[in-house]
C-alpha cells in the first residue's frame, strides 16, 4: 500500500456508459490537471460494449487505466468496487455522472471529506417523497400512498382529480401516469410492483422548466433556466420531448420566481457543492416543484448550455468536485433539442439530407463534438442524435426510453428557435421495418417532425 504522499492523485468517476458518453471530455480534463481518472460503471452498462470501447484506441475510454464494472448501485457494492482505488491512489474527488449512483456517491464523498452535495442532500434528491417533506412550500398537494401493494385504502381518500401517480425513486419519467378518477387510479396501482413506494399529487397545469445550478459550499454560483416540452397533451404520460436553453418567452418576474424557488429548494435540502437539476412548473403566480436531482442534467441539456454560452460545463463539474470555484459565462445564443416523431416498427435507418452526420450514440459510445459559433450566426442544425439501436422496436413514448431520434439546433438569442427546429428537422428521415425483415429495408418512415 502506498503512503498518502507517494500515491498518485486521482478522480473516481461513478457512472454508466449510456450517460458518460455525453461527458467523454471529462477524461482529458482530468488528465490535463495531472490526475488519474478511475472509473466505476454501474448495472446499466453492457459489459461487452464497455470492453469494446476500452479496446478501441480511437475511443477516449481506451486511455483509462482502471475501470470496475458492478452489478448494482448499492453503497456496499460501490465500496467493494472502489476498494483498491482508495488504497492505491490519493483520491482527490468523487465525480458522479448519472442518477443511479447519486446517493452512494454523496455518502462516499462525505466519508472521504471531499466536496459533494452531502449525504443528506443526495438521499433527498433520490426520493420524491423526501423532496415534498423537505420543501413543503414548493410542493403541490400530495399524498404518500406507501407500498403499491397496500396503497388502495389511502388512494380511496383522494378526491383531487386529475392527479399524477409516480414512483418515489425512479427516473426518466418511468411509471409516471396521469389518472382521471378513482377507478383509473385503482386500476393503475395494480401495474406497479407491490413493494414500490408511490406518490400521488395534484396535476399542476402550467409550463415546465428545469433550473441547472452550480453550487459551491452552499453558494449558488450560476443558474440557467431550460424550457421543456412534454407529450402530456392527449396522453397519460409526461415524457420530455424538447429542451430549450436558455428558456424563451419568460418575463423577468417569472425568471425571478423560478430562480428564487430553486435557491430556496437547495437551502431546504442542504445542498453543499456540485451541480443540481431541478424541475418546476409555473402555475399562475406560483412555482411548483416536480423533482430535483444531484447530478448533471440528462438528454442534451449540458450540450445546449455549451452551445449557448460558448463554454462546456465539464470543466466546471470537475472544478466543483475538486473544491474549486468555477465560472460560467452568460448565454450569448439559444440552443434547442427536440425529439422527432417516429413510425412504429423496428428501427432500420436514420438519414439526414443536410451535411450533418447522424450520431448513433448508444452504438458508438460517444456523442458528437459540439462547436459553438458566433452569437449572431444564423440558426443551424448542429447534430442528429440516435439514442436507440438499429433492430430495436419503436413504439409509444410512455417514458424517456421510448424516444429514438432528436435534433439539436442553435441560433441567435432573438431567433424563433422552435420554428427553426421544425424547419431544420425536415432534413431527417427515420426508417422502420417489420420485425423479422431479413434485409432491414424500411417498410415505413417519417421525415423529421417534432414530437408532441
Amino acid at each position: 500500500m502506498k503512503t498518502a504522499d507517494s500515491a498518485p492523485p486521482a478522480v473516481v468517476v461513478l457512472t454508466d456508459l449510456v450517460v458518460f458518453c455525453r461527458h467523454l471530455d471529462l477524461i482529458a480534463e482530468i488528465e490535463s490537471r495531472g490526475l488519474t481518472p478511475l472509473f466505476l460503471f454501474g448495472p446499466e452498462t453492457p459489459a461487452d460494449r464497455l470492453a469494446l470501447h476500452r479496446g478501441d484506441p480511437r475511443h477516449p475510454l481506451s486511455r483509462v487505466a482502471q475501470a470496475v464494472h458492478v452489478d448494482d448501485c448499492e453503497l456496499d457494492t460501490l465500496l467493494a468496487g472502489v476498494r483498491t482505488y482508495l488504497t492505491d491512489y490519493r483520491v482527490r474527488a468523487v465525480l458522479n455522472c448519472g442518477e443511479v449512483f447519486v446517493e452512494p456517491a454523496g455518502a462516499l464523498a462525505e466519508a472521504l471529506g471531499l466536496p459533494g452535495p452531502g449525504a443528506h442532500a443526495a438521499r433527498v434528491c433520490r426520493h420524491k417523497v423526501l423532496q415534498r417533506l423537505a420543501a413543503p412550500e414548493l410542493a403541490p398537494r400530495w399524498a404518500m400512498l406507501g407500498r403499491a401493494g397496500q396503497a388502495a385504502e389511502v388512494a380511496d381518500e383522494w378526491q383531487d382529480f386529475p392527479a399524477v401517480l409516480k414512483p418515489a425513486g425512479r427516473m426518466s419519467s418511468s411509471g409516471v401516469r396521469s389518472v382521471a378518477d378513482s377507478a383509473e387510479l385503482r386500476a393503475e396501482l395494480a401495474q406497479y410492483p407491490p413493494d414500490e413506494m408511490l406518490l400521488l399529487e395534484e396535476r399542476v397545469r402550467g409550463a415546465e422548466f428545469s433550473v441547472e445550478t452550480l453550487v459551491y459550499e452552499g453558494e449558488v454560483l450560476w443558474s440557467g433556466i431550460t424550457g421543456k416540452n412534454t407529450n402530456e397533451d392527449g396522453t397519460r404520460y409526461f415524457t420530455e420531448t424538447g429542451h430549450t436553453s436558455p428558456a424563451s418567452g419568460l418575463s423577468a418576474a417569472e425568471e425571478d420566481r423560478l430562480l428564487a424557488a430553486n435557491a430556496s429548494l437547495l437551502r431546504s435540502i442542504g445542498f453543499r457543492t456540485g451541480i443540481s437539476h431541478a424541475e418546476f412548473r409555473l402555475s399562475g403566480e406560483g412555482v411548483a416543484l416536480m423533482e430535483v436531482a444531484a447530478r448533471p442534467p440528462g438528454d442534451a441539456i449540458t450540450k445546449l448550455w455549451h452551445l449557448a454560452t460558448g463554454r462546456p460545463l465539464e470543466p466546471a463539474l470537475l472544478d466543483l468536485a475538486l473544491g474549486e470555484r468555477p465560472t460560467v459565462p452568460a448565454p450569448r445564443r439559444r440552443a434547442r433539442q427536440v425529439y422527432l416523431e417516429h413510425p412504429s416498427g423496428v428501427l432500420s435507418d436514420v438519414t439526414c439530407a443536410e451535411d450533418v452526420p447522424v450520431s448513433w450514440v448508444t452504438t458508438d459510445g460517444a456523442w458528437p463534438r459540439f462547436a459553438p459559433v458566433e452569437p449572431d450566426a444564423p440558426a443551424r442544425l448542429v447534430a442528429v442524435i440516435v439514442t436507440r439501436e438499429a433492430g430495436q422496436q419503436l413504439g409509444q413514448w410512455s417514458d424517456s426510453g421510448g424516444r429514438a431520434v432528436s435534433v439539436v439546433v442553435d441560433g441567435p438569442l432573438d431567433e424563433d428557435l422552435q420554428g427553426a427546429a421544425e424547419r431544420l428537422a425536415k432534413a431527417v428521415h427515420i426508417s422502420t421495418g417489420d420485425r423479422g425483415d431479413g434485409d432491414g429495408d424500411g417498410t415505413g418512415g417519417a421525415d423529421g417532425h417534432v414530437g408532441a
